[in-house]
């Protein structure tokens, strides 16, 4: 039985979203550590309300230049019809994607490590789930050289929603300012980052599991299809 059309265009609009928002978070952060040392600023610059990205400039960079192209090819490679009308650019969008999805992964909990807004919540989150996001793809990398086609999907749903939990952390993040602004405490992000890492990356592996569960049958076929050509 097909997936519903209602489901599946309203999962599409969350990936696009959560997509664009991480190219967006990516792309700013990027803007500002590229500026020359002391162009920018004062209370409204994001760089120095997180010095933790400025001190590291190179290895943020590295993490999160290769996020931008995890952010866009990644839906890419979740397109059935894409997936059939052009196998071998699915394969090598694939191959860019894993590499880059590496460096992110890597990048990140090297991180991790270091100076974050969250302390050890954040810390513990990050390493939880990022070892998990490269786990899942090292999966899906060896599923899809099995030709397991199949599991190599749901491998890949979990990899990409891992990724994706980065940006479901900022709506989140919206939400805790907004409620302290509301009782009038002046938002302290220190409070509240590791809370929000948890919680972000928890909704994403639980929408993950439900996809891959409501879509199962209907995915293997099909990857039979796709297996057959």
């Amino acid at each position: 039985m097909a997936a519903n059309r209602t489901l599946v265009r309203l999962a599409w609009a969350a990936v696009i979203f959560l997509a664009l928002i991480g190219l967006a978070v990516a792309t700013r952060r990027s803007v500002i550590l590229l500026r020359p040392p002391g162009a920018a600023s004062g209370r409204n610059n994001p760089a120095a309300l997180d010095g933790a990205f400025a001190d590291r400039r190179t290895l943020t960079l590295t993490h999160i230049v290769p996020a931008m192209l995890f952010m866009i090819l990644g839906p890419l490679q979740f397109v059935p019809k894409w997936r059939a009308k052009h196998p071998r650019i699915h394969r090598w969008s694939g191959r860019i994607f894993l590499t880059a999805s590496a460096v992110v992964g890597v990048t990140g909990l090297t991180l991790a490590f270091g100076k974050t807004i969250g302390g050890v919540d954040e810390k513990a989150a990050i390493t939880l789930f990022g070892s998990f996001f490269l786990i899942a793809l090292a999966k899906a990398l060896g599923h899809a050289l099995r030709r397991e086609f199949a599991q190599h999907r749901e491998w890949m749903i979990r990899g990409y929603a891992i990724g994706l939990a980065v940006a479901t952390i900022r709506p989140i993040m919206g939400t805790f300012f907004a409620v302290a602004a509301l009782e009038g405490r002046r938002p302290d992000p220190h409070e509240f980052f590791g809370t929000a890492f948890w919680i972000g990356f928890t909704l994403q592996m639980i929408a993950a599991e439900i996809w891959i569960n409501y879509t199962r049958q209907h995915a293997e076929q099909g990857a039979a299809v796709v297996a057959a050509k």
